[in-house]
């Protein structure tokens, strides 16, 4: 900045143009150039996106027109299942291996006996090892688990073998004794052709025409099995990412900036819970920023070019435009040097505009005006200057600290007492810019004071804590006086100080020992006065609201205390004269009768001595009513409990044995005569078997329906009962599992109907496991049997935050019902359709009921007839409390 001010002006102006106008098309230039970056950027990022959606898409697509190719040999399988099985049943469930390549001939078809862990432990095909599907493929391990114990067919996708990689359709069916699952593969050579005209390869190859910035892309089966190369070996790391994509269920990307590539494994999702086979591929694609860096360079370069050319012109316009401006300038800057070095005469140069003309006559004025200054000024300083030293002499001999400064802060004049004051000499302080030492709240607190002075005020006072040449803070009260010019602007300030220190410490030690003393006294719950010899009250605390009504204890200070105090009689009189004459504390107790009622009270008067006798006495008086009820109501409460708790122990201990008699009636009593008419009736239904003219068989079909109706209301009735006196076992419960676990358990009773069932992520609970898991099994149950013969059944579980806790919900689309039986509907034993369209005891929504109200929750229902169910229910349980 220094050597910019010695610059002629031309120059400045001239660098002033040109960093304007560089830093005009810096800034445009560098917006542009950010703008077409993000533009090019967003446009590579959404090619990105698209592609990836299309890969997707065009996936689905695909995978849903194989499904219906596969699905259309269902039929083929079903007809394979029929003589498996008949043959099965004809060796009694004992194949042997010619049997098994005998009945594979026949039916055109590999077969597999599946044991219940999994492993196949018999096959048509001895080429090819037992296969444990625990091992290579859980998830279909895991289907198999799940129909094990139903009689249907379950066909799967059409999926490359294991070992050979043909593609084979199979499907799975369990045998008529549960001990195996037989399984049928069956392969043709029109697999592979289907295969090829719905190829996933042309997809990957019309994504890598649409965006260039894909070097190459890769698609991988679950098996780790390359789409289109079945003989790829994926390697250790592919199949480690793979593995952790198909476990987590989401894409990863990983970045190489040593190549600036960027490879995504993306995860096409095709997951159907009605197959045993997980149809999802996983695409890998790497991508080069090759291409996108060679364009942002590009840019770049062109913005730099574009840049350099538009600065050069701004710097040869600005050289022209401050040639043009300062000439004139110069010139008048030469005369007015010269009138300034004492030649008044000097003739100043017209300028070209009428402003420089203007200025040349204001010069010749000011020029004339100098003169005549110059000479009244030297007349003026020598009446100054005596009147300054008569002023002098009186002033220093005063002991108060007098000073005269500017309004800047000069001083003007300091007694000899303010320049020791502070540590410094006159001649050090006069003329020089000086401000006591201070906090910044006082400074700012004196620049107030000094800027309130005015022609109608122009004198005031303030005191101010500062510091002295020795560090040490003194209090100085300051009597400042404002002196005006005639146009009333301050010229200069008087002030005279005087220090007060010790006077400020006097007031303080007084103040904060007055203050200690009150608020001690105020901050006490009792009453407490303090009176003179002749009762007159000196001090009394807030609490003595409390036994007269006051506006303020201030309006008794002063006044007779037995004045005050009606109720105060002759024996208190007595009590005070006693102490002030023996000089020895009182303690009473007294019951006094107000208007408030009976109040009980303890007072201790306290003497003071002054002089060798008692002067004063300070009276503390508390209210023990309180303390006094509440000793009598323990007494009561205590009494009354005792008698209370023996009633109510007496009474559950009767409930109890009760229950349990009841529990061991229905458990024994009534199965046994169940049993017994189940037995009997079976009986019947031998003897009648060929009678096939009679209506025997029907009314015993009918007796056998009752009777399992009625085994199941006995267990409903046992699992009520018990739910009531079962011991809570408290501990986190993983929601999100058991609902699925249940989903899984309860999918099986309906086999021919597909639920469309979504599970949100829910939040744990702490409760029952067992008990929490009956709540879900009913809820589900229910939700599936009441939307089973919809056309689309869905079923949502999921949760919402109310009051701070998670409430969670099980919804279904069935038939619903009327809201005027929602408060019924928990009872037991209601029934709200008819037993013969609806299956069901009536009692599950009772236990649910139970359960919930045992957790200390709540359960709600909204319905509506015929859009669905929905029910809402929390966990009371806080973790770690009941």
């Amino acid at each position: 900045m220094r050597m910019l001010e010695k610059w002629r002006l031309s120059r400045q102006i001239s660098l002033i143009i040109f960093c304007t106008v560089a830093l005009i098309v810096t800034g445009i230039i560098l917006i542009n150039y950010f703008v077409t970056v993000g533009a090019v950027q967003d446009n590579s990022l959404r090619l990105r996106d698209h592609s990836e959606q299309m890969i997707n898409t065009s996936f689905r697509i695909i995978n849903a027109g194989l499904e219906n190719y596969d699905n259309s040999f269902n039929g083929i399988m079903e007809n394979g299942f029929s003589l498996a099985m008949e043959k099965y049943n004809e060796t009694g469930g004992d194949l042997s291996q010619r049997d098994l390549q005998n009945l594979s001939q026949q039916l055109g078809m590999e077969i597999y006996l599946i044991n219940e862990s999994a492993v196949i432990v018999q096959s048509s095909n001895t080429q090819n090892p037992a296969l444990d599907f625990n091992q290579i493929y859980p998830n279909v391990a895991q289907f198999l688990k799940k129909i094990r114990n139903t009689s249907q067919m379950y066909p799967d996708r059409i999926t490359p073998d294991y070992y050979t990689g043909n593609l084979t359709k199979y499907a799975y069916m369990p045998t008529p004794d549960h001990k195996y699952i037989m399984e049928l593969a069956y392969s043709k050579p029109e697999f592979g052709q289907q295969e090829l005209r719905l190829d996933y390869r042309r997809v990957m190859t019309q994504i890598k025409e649409i965006n260039p910035d894909i070097d190459h892309a890769r698609l991988f089966r679950k098996n780790f099995r390359l789409v289109g190369d079945p003989k790829y070996n994926a390697s250790d790391e592919e199949r480690s990412i793979i593995s952790s994509i198909l476990t987590d269920r989401k894409s990863r990307e990983f970045h190489y900036p040593e190549n600036e590539s960027v490879v995504k494994y993306l995860l096409v999702d095709m997951r159907n819970g009605i197959y045993g086979v997980d149809m999802s591929l996983v695409a890998e694609i790497t991508y080069h920023n090759n291409r996108l860096e060679d364009k942002l360079n590009r840019i770049l370069v062109n913005h730099l070019i574009l840049a350099l050319i538009i600065i050069i012109c701004g710097m040869l316009l600005s050289v022209q435009l401050s040639r043009r401006i300062t000439r004139p300038i110069e010139d008048l800057v030469e005369d007015v040097d010269r009138v300034a070095c004492g030649n008044l005469d000097h003739t100043i140069r017209t300028g070209a505009s009428i402003e420089l003309r203007s200025l040349q006559e204001s010069t010749i004025r000011l020029v004339s005006s100098i003169r005549t200054l110059v000479y009244d000024l030297k007349k003026e300083k020598e009446k100054l200057l005596q009147s300054e030293e008569r002023y002098r002499k009186v002033v220093e001999t005063q002991a108060e600290l007098i000073c005269r400064f500017k309004p800047d802060g000069s001083h003007l004049f300091v007694s000899d007492a303010y320049a020791r004051f502070f540590g410094k000499s006159i001649n050090e302080m006069l003329g020089s810019r000086f401000t006591p030492e201070m906090t910044q709240e006082e400074r700012q607190i004196m620049a107030n004071h000094l800027s309130s002075l005015n022609r109608q005020t122009p004198s005031a006072t303030i005191e101010q804590k500062i510091l002295s040449h020795d560090g040490t803070a003194r209090w100085v009260q300051w009597n400042d006086t404002a002196i005006f010019n005639e146009d009333g602007v301050v010229i200069e300030y008087q002030s005279v100080g005087r220090d007060i220190t010790d006077l400020k410490q006097l007031e303080e030690n007084i103040r904060a020992s007055d203050l200690l003393y009150r608020s001690t006294i105020n901050a006490m719950v009792d009453g407490v006065h303090v009176i003179d010899r002749s009762y007159t009250i000196l001090l009394i605390n807030d609490a003595f609201h409390v036994w007269i009504d006051l506006p303020t204890v201030e309006s008794l200070i002063n006044q007779n205390l037995f004045d005050v105090f009606p109720f105060l009689d002759e024996k208190i009189r007595a009590e005070y004269i006693e102490v002030f004459e023996t000089g020895r504390m009182l303690i009473t107790e007294e019951i006094l009768n107000q208007e408030k009622g009976i109040i009980h009270t303890e007072t201790r008067k306290i003497p003071i001595w002054l002089d060798g006798r008692v002067e004063k006495i300070v009276t503390i008086l508390r209210d023990t009513t309180d303390k006094h009820l509440a000793a009598i109501a323990q007494q009561n409460m205590n009494q009354m409990l005792e008698h209370e708790v023996k009633i109510r122990t007496q009474e559950l201990e009767a409930i109890i044995h009760e229950l349990d008699s009841f529990t061991y009636t229905i458990s024994h009593d009534l199965r046994a005569p169940l049993r017994a008419i189940d037995g009997f009736s079976h009986i019947l239904t031998l003897k009648t078997e060929h009678d096939k003219q009679s209506d025997t068989a029907h009314y015993l079909g009918k007796i056998h329906e009752n009777i399992r109706f009625m085994d199941l209301l006995i267990d409903d009735l046992l699992t009520f009962s018990q739910m009531s006196r079962r011991q809570i076992e408290l501990t986190s419960v993983n929601m999100q599992t058991i609902t699925e676990e249940v989903v899984c358990e309860l999918m099986s009773s309906y086999p021919l109907v597909r639920f469309e069932v979504t599970i949100d992520e829910l939040p744990p609970a702490y409760g029952d496991l067992l008990m929490l898991r009956q709540v879900l099994t009913r809820l589900l149950s229910n939700a599936m049997k009441f939307s089973q013969k919809r056309h689309r059944p869905k079923i949502r579980v999921g949760y919402t935050i109310s009051h701070d806790v998670p409430e969670y919900f099980v919804q279904d689309n069935g038939i619903g019902f009327d809201m005027q039986y929602a408060d019924k509907i928990f009872d037991v034993f209601l029934r709200l359709h008819p037993a013969g369209e609806y299956e069901g005891t009536g009692v599950g929504l009772a236990i649910v009921n139970r359960i919930i109200i045992r957790h200390g929750g709540h359960i709600r229902v909204i319905s509506e007839e015929g859009s669905g169910t929905t029910f809402f229910f929390t966990v009371g349980m806080v973790h770690g409390t009941k």
